[in-house]
């Protein structure tokens, strides 16, 4: 076994795959015998195996649930809206996120900008992890990137051109944005103040994700993507910083991503539930930015030859995309797929493992359909569909059930910005659009509101879960807020991602509030989700729990209104 892995984490050369694992290392070599392999703790194992020489990633050559999906981003009167402002200024000791690490996982932060830095001129940041820099060395137990400490950083600040001491830098400011809302310091002007200005701040700047990813998932090189594997190890290296320093934990996640079972079930998900299933620990993701997108639709079937039509408008410049139905694991599904020039794919019954390629010669465009049923998480039906060089116009699928007992089934395509804006349903499902990690049960997953008229964000993400379980959790601001931009100036931006980050910030306060004040010494993500839940404002004429509010409004100075009668 090559140790470190930091050649083949690197390297196009290698594909990656996200494995269970369970400290099995003996099995984890017998059964996939990888080129070289990292433990995510216990629980997971990212393993690296070289590519063909082709450098394509088939889809019927591995397992479909170990390779790695592809996140994209999510994009102070906010602060007040959100009951967060009025929980700073309380008589007595008042909550600023004291004594809490704040984790986000992202597109890195611009460490020099004011907001990140105390009154002095010195760093709020405690640890950066740059996953995109070997100019240094790598975290403890991590084999790439570099990572830098508050000393360094205050050596980078103190002198006269910080990037060639800290050479991280955030290109695409939507870490930046984030982290000041979480935790950002006031402005000069008192415009901005982020929700836990006292926190201590830790970043992980994801790198990019590998072209055979890219070409595997039809994205281009010019669309910001992040691998899941990385996302999951940024997450790991914050745990183990937090565990190092004995400090409670809140971590961001202002990423997405639409293919998946949408039930909690993905390894990303499962992860993140055990990260915050752990006391000191809350996770906090965004519910996506999909209604209204036409990503997602669905339907039901009954056996025999009753099929349900559903129309497909393709971009005129999209070059590929994926496709996945899902069904219940007693369910079996076909489909049959007519292209706009009228050339037909007829239909299979589906075995498991099995696929079929078909090339149709008129019109240039190849079709994969695969079962992966075998090969899901918690064995629900799956069919795969890969159009390559699709013709444009209108395609049908006709979706038939072959052995139905509930007959329902859910079509998503990827999501915003690794998909074409002109490819969509005609016919779409608002509900159930939620990203994948948005429909873990135990997270807290925030919708967005515009605290400025009132009304959710016009593409925040609908509940409920696959399985029905109610998800988001409650909406935050997420429209047109203020916060920290790169190269030292403040601007807006909105979308779930900043609902999260308000998220984020008044879990830090309660964390506080509830570890260092003992009210909660054994407190985890799934006490301040309860809480949080429990102060949330609801308006007529929504019935609560809704699918695109969830439970109502963040309002954190309700939360402990509501504490104040318990305890």
């Amino acid at each position: 076994m090559a140790r470190p892995c930091t050649e083949q984490i690197l390297s196009q050369d290698y594909a990656d795959f996200i494995v269970e694992y369970a400290g099995q290392e003996d099995a984890l070599e017998l059964r996939y015998a990888p080129d070289c392999y990292e433990a995510v703790e216990s629980q997971f194992a990212i393993i690296h195996k070289r590519l063909p020489a082709d450098g394509q990633l088939d889809p019927d050559a591995y397992n479909y649930a170990i390779i790695p999906h592809l996140f994209g981003l999510l994009d102070t009167t906010s602060m007040e809206e959100s009951g967060i402002l009025p929980v700073h200024r309380s008589p007595g000791p008042g909550y600023l996120g004291s004594g809490v690490i704040v984790g986000i996982v992202d597109t890195g932060i611009d460490y020099t900008h004011p907001a990140f830095c105390f009154t002095d001129g010195t760093s709020r940041i405690l640890a950066l992890w740059d996953q995109t820099e070997e100019g240094g060395s790598p975290p403890d137990g991590f084999a790439y990137g570099s990572v830098y400490d508050r000393a360094q950083i205050n050596r980078a600040l103190a002198s006269e051109d910080p990037h060639t001491i800290v050479p991280e830098m955030d290109t695409e400011g939507h870490g930046t944005f984030l982290s000041g809302i979480i935790a950002g310091s006031a402005s000069k002007d008192g415009m901005f103040i982020g929700a836990a200005p006292g926190a201590d701040i830790a970043v992980v700047r994801l790198k990019q994700a590998k072209d055979y990813l890219r070409r595997f998932y039809f994205v281009s090189d010019q669309t910001p993507a992040y691998q899941e594997n990385d996302v999951m190890t940024g997450v790991a290296w914050l745990v183990s910083l937090s565990r190092r320093l004995r400090r409670p934990l809140v971590v961001c996640l202002g990423l997405g991503n639409s293919l998946s079972s949408h039930d909690g079930s993905s390894k990303l998900s499962r992860y993140l539930t055990s990260v915050n299933d752990t006391v000191g620990n809350c996770v906090v993701v965004a519910a996506g930015n999909e209604l209204g997108r036409s990503h997602h639709t669905s339907g039901q079937v009954a056996s025999g030859t009753d099929f349900q039509t559903v129309e497909l408008r393709v971009d005129e410049k999209e070059t590929g995309f994926q496709m996945e139905l899902w069904g219940a694991s007693a369910d079996v599904f076909s489909v049959e797929i007519i292209s706009p020039e009228g050339e037909v794919i007829r239909r299979n019954t589906p075995r498991l493992g099995q696929s079929q390629t078909v090339e149709l010669p008129f019109e240039g465009t190849q079709i994969y359909v695969g079962d992966k049923t075998a090969e899901t998480e918690g064995g629900q039906f799956l069919l795969v569909m890969r159009f390559t060089r699709p013709t444009p116009g209108i395609w049908t699928l006709r979706v038939y059930g072959e052995r139905i007992i509930s007959g329902r089934f859910d079509i998503w395509l990827p999501m915003e910005k690794f998909i074409r804006e002109q490819t969509y349903f005609l016919e779409p499902d608002p509900d159930k659009t939620l990203m994948t990690t948005a429909t873990a049960p135990a997270l807290i997953v925030t919708a967005a509101w515009n605290h400025y008229n009132g009304g959710l964000y016009i593409h925040s993400s609908r509940g409920f879960t696959a399985d029905g379980f109610i998800k988001p959790d409650f909406a935050a601001p997420g429209v047109n807020v203020y916060g920290p931009l790169p190269g030292g100036r403040y601007g807006t931006r909105s979308g779930t991602s900043v609902a999260a980050a308000h998220g984020a910030g008044a879990a830090a306060l309660l964390m506080e509030w509830g570890i260092y004040g003992r009210h909660v010494e054994d407190m985890d993500g799934n006490d301040i989700r309860r809480l949080l839940i429990r102060g949330t404002i609801r308006q007529s004429p929504y019935i609560y729990p809704d699918r695109g509010w969830g439970y109502g409004e963040m309002n954190l100075e309700n939360t402990f209104e509501s504490l104040r009668n318990v305890l």
